[in-house]
């Protein structure tokens, strides 16, 4: 499922992620290399990842029931569910994204937005369980990772989920949210110019290391420039700043053969430490 589909509830998870990871000793030249395997998919006969002796993935259905079982514990309203499922190639790894679309935090932050959840797993160790919890923009669909308090639920891919903790937690996401959305007024009351903002980008954001040292893409910089002015309406502000650079962890493309699924859990990730930082809180408003 690559597009969101409407749900009563959530559902199953998808039948081409419902396999039981199958790890073989890995050769070479017709040789067992020692202590190493592949994880193999059943049901193509895919490497998803070279491993060592501790590594033993379980099936995604394991980790995704208990989720299931815990929001079913909690008092989350899932009668109007959005849900869209990302599977990276051979089944190796996959994130749901999940709108509960009878959280609206409009009243707060002035325009139309919604609860949002994604899950992620792997069985390549790539990603750990993790299940995050953010405000979702419905003008842009932009996914706003927290710039509050972190709100997500992480662990190694490896241990199984517990329905009943799983439940506790998330049904505290709602509530943590409103608070995340009074954090949006406050940016909005921060004057940020749009050369301060294209400063912020090269310093934070587009920034690379070489054997050289720290160098700056400014293709990148022009690119955010490009998206600071989509957002011309919001004025200039910290929240604008703060809307571009989820934008950025939120619409993410790539060349033919790009894996986007992971793509964008890795830029969403660099987004979220960059929001969490002294220099980007201090400069929207925030307390550092």
């Amino acid at each position: 499922m690559s597009s969101f589909q409407t749900f009563n509830g959530i559902p199953a998870l998808p039948v081409e992620l419902d396999f039981d990871p199958v790890r073989e000793p890995a050769t070479r030249n017709g040789r067992v290399v020692e202590d190493t395997f592949w994880v193999v998919n059943p049901n193509d006969d895919a490497v998803m990842a070279v491993t060592k002796k501790k590594h033993n993935p379980t099936n995604f259905t394991h980790m995704w029931e208990s989720f299931r079982e815990g929001i079913a514990e909690s008092d989350i309203d899932t009668s109007a569910i959005d849900i869209k499922f990302n599977v990276a190639r051979n089944g190796s790894a996959f994130s749901a994204d999940i709108v509960f679309k009878q959280y609206d935090y409009q009243k707060i932050v002035g325009e139309a937005t919604q609860m949002k959840m994604r899950i992620i797993d792997s069985h390549d160790s790539t990603f750990r369980r993790d299940i995050r919890a953010m405000i979702m923009r419905l003008a842009c669909t932009n996914g706003m990772v927290s710039v509050g308090e972190q709100l997500r639920v992480k662990q190694m891919h490896t241990m199984h989920s517990d329905p009943e903790k799983l439940g506790s937690v998330v049904s505290d996401f709602p509530t943590r949210l409103e608070n995340e959305a009074h954090l949006y007024k406050e940016m909005m009351r921060t004057p940020v110019s749009k050369d301060l903002a294209l400063q912020f980008a090269r310093s934070h954001v587009a920034t690379y290391r070489t054997a050289a040292g720290i160098k700056v893409n400014e293709k990148s910089v022009e690119e955010f420039g490009r998206i600071w002015n989509m957002y011309s309406s919001m004025g200039d502000n910290g929240y604008r700043l703060y809307n571009v650079l989820t934008h950025i962890g939120t619409h993410v493309t790539g060349r033919e053969g790009t894996d986007i699924a992971r793509k964008q859990i890795r830029i969403e990730d660099k987004v979220s430490d960059i929001v969490q930082t002294p220099v980007f809180r201090n400069l929207v408003g925030l307390a550092a």
